[in-house]
């Protein structure tokens, strides 16, 4: 393993780690803005769906990360092999 391949795989790691780390919880705060709005009259249609996206992304990124940390145990007991990981 040489310099240049170390410093890609930090460079992979630490930049999935600001999007998954700090990526997250901004889309969530961003999908509560929207869906509140800025004005006292209420929501508009873009917000709720903006929102709804922002949601969306969201529990989309947890399950699949679920999945991914549970991809063993999903192939050893319903043998699923759902990333194409364990064959």
């Amino acid at each position: 393993m040489n310099f240049a391949t170390l410093f890609g795989s930090l460079v992979d790691v630490t930049l999935v780690g600001i999007l998954l780390g700090a990526g997250l919880p901004a889309l969530f705060a961003l999908g509560i803005r929207f869906a509140h709005g800025t004005s006292s009259e209420g929501t508009n249609v873009f917000g709720k769906f903006a929102s709804t996206i922002c949601f969306a992304v969201i529990v989309i990124a947890i399950v699949a990360g679920i999945l991914w940390i549970t991809k063993g145990t999903i192939y050893q007991y319903a043998g699923l092999d759902i990333f194409g990981t364990e064959g």
